[in-house]
């Protein structure tokens, strides 16, 4: 047990940052939506149907796009918790 009273972050604390909270969600549901495209390009390759256009463009390019996002909040959270 801590003797330190446990308080919560201030509304608009580094920790609560709204723009980081929506590179995290941009860059998950970026991913999300990119894996489901790849998913379907592959049944439609199996069901040997001509896929949609934008289901490559989300695969080769909104994939590691939402990787980078995640990242690029990882690394912002860690150089705001080093200076905090």
């Amino acid at each position: 047990m801590s003797a330190r009273p446990l308080t919560a972050p201030a509304p608009h604390s580094p920790e609560t940052s709204p723009w980081l909270r929506t590179l995290l969600v941009a860059g998950a549901s970026l991913t999300v939506v990119s894996f489901g495209a790849m998913v379907l390009l592959l049944v439609s390759y199996f069901l040997s149907v001509t896929a949609w256009p934008v289901f490559y463009w989300f695969g080769l390019y909104g994939l590691p796009l939402g990787f980078a996002l995640m990242l690029a909040y990882v690394v912002a959270k860690a150089v705001l918790r080093r200076r905090a």
